[in-house]
């Protein structure tokens, strides 16, 4: 995808964001962020109690870095299906170079909120779960 591509989808997502709103049956509602990351965020995540996502969905607010890419992961892990591990697993790397390192530039964190919030998100659901909460 060129460079303008890939700008033109992170300014559609964060203009048009999918998955957001909140989820009132979330078994998570994880906060992330602040004016380090070029917003904030607050993830809601519904298990299926077997190492599945059953729902997903953000609010937020950020520049077009921050929303757009928390607009595109909640849009990955809905549309592949993934599993909890397997969200665990997502390198952040490669989901920004996805986006386009040369896009992204030094917003790093910007980039990542939305992912690394989701991955606190699951953690907390994990641990809740094991712990019997």
């Amino acid at each position: 995808m060129e460079r303008k591509d890939r700008i033109a989808l992170l300014v559609e997502h964060a203009r048009n964001p999918r998955h957001q709103g909140v989820l009132e049956d979330a078994d998570v509602a994880m906060p992330g962020g602040g004016p380090e990351c070029g917003g904030s965020v607050v993830v809601y995540l519904k298990g299926d109690g077997d190492g599945r996502i059953e729902d997903l969905s953000f609010t937020g607010q950020g520049d077009t870095i921050s929303m757009g890419a928390a607009s595109v992961i909640m849009e990955k892990v809905r549309g592949e299906g993934l599993a909890m591990d397997e969200v665990l697993d997502l390198d952040y790397g490669a989901f920004v170079e996805s986006l386009g390192s040369d896009v992204i530039g030094s917003r790093t964190r910007n980039a990542t909120l939305g992912l690394s919030t989701l991955k606190s998100a699951v953690r907390k659901y994990q641990r809740d779960k094991r712990s019997g909460a």
